[in-house]
């Protein structure tokens, strides 16, 4: 089968003609489908303008070529001939017309492999030198060889590139360029196929992924303290994970930040860090942290200044305190243990959601009675539209602290659980700023004296 059968149209110098036969053809051959018959198809296409190209110049001459049954013979023409059964522009060509011999193309090679291999191997070690000499030496096959000999260098640069252990993105970019490759366009793949495009990116990504584990050993050597114990503990070669990694605070959350961080880049270099260390981040881990000491120091202060307060002992300040650490450190603690046991788990839920529940509504209806009552009588100041506005106050609190997307029986606990923690999260909100902190201590006083006034009017009623 010749270039026009494959193309599907008679011979015609039209490159229109040609085009349309090539982009309907094309349909049929796309290069991610069918790369080989898109091989074809494009080499046919190629061949085919040539052909179109020379009968278009010698078309003034072709009446006189079919009555003297002469073409021009030229080494292109014979090529071309030889390539489509014997035709160059309608005319069959014989050997009455040409010795075959005597237009014979070389098929002996214009380099050698080492020569490939010294210039590609001069692109890694300085790249503008190398992409200069490359250039230059892809010009001399250009002038000297045949476009199957073109076509078969540029397969053999990209074949050497893809055994390149430290080929680069930006250097195959730069090698495109120069050699006309246009990787980032469709039809790349008429110069460079797609197992060899593939074998390119797949090295630059084994060039990226060693970069990547470098740069973990530096950050192991280099890093801050936290940083340094967490990437030795993961490149370690330890059997268990030590008790100690829970009295560190942020260590597991730094541990499991570098593990996520290499997992969304490179999942491959996961695979050689320490398992029984992975296994034991990606388990649920009580342990120290900055949160959990914050916030013992901060709602320890405030019971300590409201903890004398109440006039009936210090019972009612044991079971603030108690509720306080139930709910920050305790709740959690229980629910992990309580994993795989789900009617245990189901009996525990129902209570605390009960109980929670309780709490809220405890608390802002104890907050709004507390306001009303400090209020000036009726007439000698705000109307009777203010406990209406410290409801509404209060129903904003309560949307903000509302989980939205968890299970029922968890969202009253922990609702209560963020507003016991919503001291750090201010902090946390504030990005931890010179002005956080004085807002903390503010917001400490607050707490302190609604915590107070909770207190003495749960001591009025019991």
């Amino acid at each position: 089968m010749n270039s026009w059968q494959i193309l599907g149209i008679d011979p015609t110098s039209d490159e229109a003609l040609i085009r349309r036969a090539y982009a309907r053809q094309l349909k049929q051959h796309r290069p991610d489908s069918d790369p080989e018959g898109y091989q074809q198809l494009r080499e046919a296409f190629e061949l085919v303008k040539e052909m179109a190209r020379y009968q278009h110049v010698g078309e003034e001459d072709e009446a006189e070529a079919v009555n003297t049954s002469e073409v021009v013979e030229t080494p292109e023409a014979v090529e071309i001939a030889l390539k489509n059964g014997g035709y160059l522009s309608g005319i069959k060509v014989t050997e009455s017309h040409f010795d075959p011999a005597e237009f014979e193309l070389s098929s002996s090679p214009l380099y050698t492999s080492e020569e490939v291999e010294e210039h590609v191997s001069g692109l890694l070690e300085n790249a503008m030198q190398g992409l200069n000499a490359l250039a230059s030496f892809y010009q001399e096959v250009t002038h000297k060889g045949t476009l199957q000999q073109q076509q078969q260098f540029h397969q053999d640069v990209a074949a050497k590139l893809a055994e390149q252990p430290d080929l680069t993105e930006w250097l195959l970019e730069q090698v495109s360029d120069r050699l006309g490759w246009g990787l980032d366009q469709y039809s790349s793949s008429y110069l460079v196929p797609q197992h060899l495009q593939y074998a390119l990116y797949q090295q630059i990504r084994a060039t990226e992924r060693e970069q990547a584990w470098k740069k973990v050993a530096l950050e192991k050597t280099h890093g801050n303290l936290l940083n340094r114990t967490a990437l030795k503990l993961l490149c370690s070669e330890r059997n268990v994970c030590p008790f100690w990694v829970r009295l560190i605070p942020g260590l597991i959350a730094e541990m499991t930040q570098q593990r996520n961080k290499l997992y969304a880049t490179f999942p491959e270099l996961v695979e050689r860090l320490n398992p029984a260390v992975l296994e034991f981040i990606s388990k649920p881990q009580y342990a120290l942290s900055w949160q959990g000491m914050f916030l013992l120091l901060f709602w320890g202060t405030v019971l300590h200044y409201v903890w004398p307060a109440p006039p009936q002992g210090p019972e009612l300040g044991w079971i603030a305190g108690s509720l306080i650490i139930f709910y920050i450190y305790i709740n959690d603690l229980i629910l992990m243990s309580l994993k795989g046991r789900q009617w245990l788990m189901g009996l525990f839920l129902g209570v605390e959601c009960l109980f929670s529940l309780l709490m809220l509504c405890g608390l802002f209806i104890g907050v709004l009675f507390i306001l009303i009552s400090s209020m000036p009588s009726k007439g000698e100041g705000f109307s009777g539209l203010v406990p209406l506005f410290l409801a509404l106050i209060e129903w904003l609190v309560l949307w903000a602290i509302w989980p939205k997307n968890v299970p029922g029986l968890r969202r009253p606990g922990i609702a209560v659980a963020r507003l016991l923690t919503s001291p750090w999260r201010l902090l946390a909100t504030l990005d931890f700023t010179t002005m956080a902190f004085p807002l903390a201590a503010a917001y400490g006083a607050f707490c302190y004296l609604i915590l107070n006034e909770l207190m003495k009017l749960a001591a009025h009623f019991l």
